[in-house]
């Protein structure tokens, strides 16, 4: 039995060991692509759907205001979904005077859709542009977001995605800066080898012609994780996918201050998860297990399980260190902010994994979910 317990241990953590300098490596391996010439600057329709978002929404429609692309050529659609809040006021108010922005209150669902898969539905069918660039009311994003993005757009590429992650600030903020870019670091790295996942829903643009394809968000089975609903449906018919990691895409959200407001977004991510390719599900069970497999081979071998935990904070310390040069952003934290990340990661895996399997549904923006939709 001993043995059988050390010999999965180690099959566990030298698969998590071997994935990590995969990550690093791909990293640093971008996929190669020649940038997109447009003739003429196509129309761009930025779609935002919002539920009670007072607190965030503002922060979002300034930085939609800096964006350098022509006034003539984008229309911002924001979809008030029922708001509960001043969100609504703030929007009008808002855009007062701006003839590219739009206001449409959501008042019923159409076809499969629900939540704010429902309200991108909406918005879709107003849009005008041959683009549709889709964020999150909590999301600032770079004046040169459009072009970085429109630039990845070759006849064959139907959907990309950026990176995003908090914004800097306090302690907690900080982590979760960290946080957001450790995992969007995967995706990226993944994506530099040729390996699909998702793209990221506060953070992409699809072309028009392919979301129309798939038949848009009414017709699109409902998933709380309809980021990833609408990338395998669009890349299905044969799309190609591009995914960014630089400082022109990159979009900085404000951080959750709830610990259970996190675990509940961990925890929709998670039921969102189970329509994830099988090799992803290996992942996020292998990255789940990493812990509990070095605390057994701590049992039999102390030194020999330090080196290898040792192994895997410089691997992932480099790995971290190299997004935030690759995003430009100043973190200039120190080592000992790693190891307290590293503690962090700890607890708010084994916090999630726990929160993940409570008899509770997911809640989001005042709404519960359950796998088929809302309750």
């Amino acid at each position: 039995m001993e043995s059988l317990l050390i010999y999965f241990s180690l099959l566990i953590i030298s698969i998590f060991i071997s994935i990590q300098i995969f990550s690093v490596v791909y990293i640093f391996i971008d996929r190669k692509i020649t940038s997109k010439k447009f003739d003429e600057l196509p129309i761009v329709s930025v779609l935002l759907a919002a539920r009670n978002e007072e607190k965030t929404i503002k922060r979002c429609l300034e930085s939609f205001s800096n964006i350098d692309y022509p006034f003539d050529k984008i229309e911002f659609l924001i979809g008030n979904d029922d708001s509960q809040d001043n969100t609504r006021d703030i929007v009008i108010e808002f855009i007062k005077r701006k003839s590219n922005f739009r206001l449409l209150d959501i008042k019923y669902n159409i076809g499969k859709s629900a939540g704010k898969a429902n309200v991108l539905a909406h918005l879709a069918n107003e849009a005008k542009g041959e683009f549709y660039f889709i964020t999150d009311c909590d999301v600032a994003v770079n004046k040169n977001w459009i072009k970085s993005i429109l630039s990845n757009f070759n006849d064959n590429v139907g959907i990309v995605s950026g990176t995003t992650t908090c914004q800097t600030g306090g302690f907690f903020e900080n982590l979760q800066t960290m946080d957001w870019l450790h995992f969007m670091g995967y995706i990226k790295a993944f994506a530099n080898a040729g390996v699909s996942c998702t793209s990221v829903g506060n953070n992409m643009a699809v072309r028009a012609e392919a979301y129309r394809q798939t038949g848009g968000y009414e017709k699109i089975e409902f998933s709380i994780t309809e980021d990833y609903k609408l990338f395998s449906e669009v890349t299905k018919r044969g799309w190609d996918w591009q995914n960014l990691l630089n400082v022109d895409s990159l979009g900085l959200a404000t951080y959750i201050s709830s610990i259970k407001e996190l675990l509940h977004q961990r925890k929709r991510w998670l039921i969102g998860g189970n329509e994830l390719p099988v090799n992803w599900k290996i992942m996020i069970i292998i990255y789940g297990l990493f812990l509990p497999s070095l605390i057994i081979l701590f049992v039999f071998s102390p030194s020999f399980a330090f080196i290898l935990w040792l192994l895997k904070f410089i691997l992932q310390t480099v790995f971290i260190y190299s997004l935030f040069k690759k995003t430009k952003m100043e973190f200039n934290k120190g080592i000992i902010f790693y190891f307290i990340y590293e503690i962090y990661l700890y607890l708010i895996t084994f916090s999630t994994i726990i929160f993940y399997f409570l008899p509770l549904k997911s809640e989001w923006k005042g709404r519960k979910y359950n796998r088929s939709g809302l309750s």
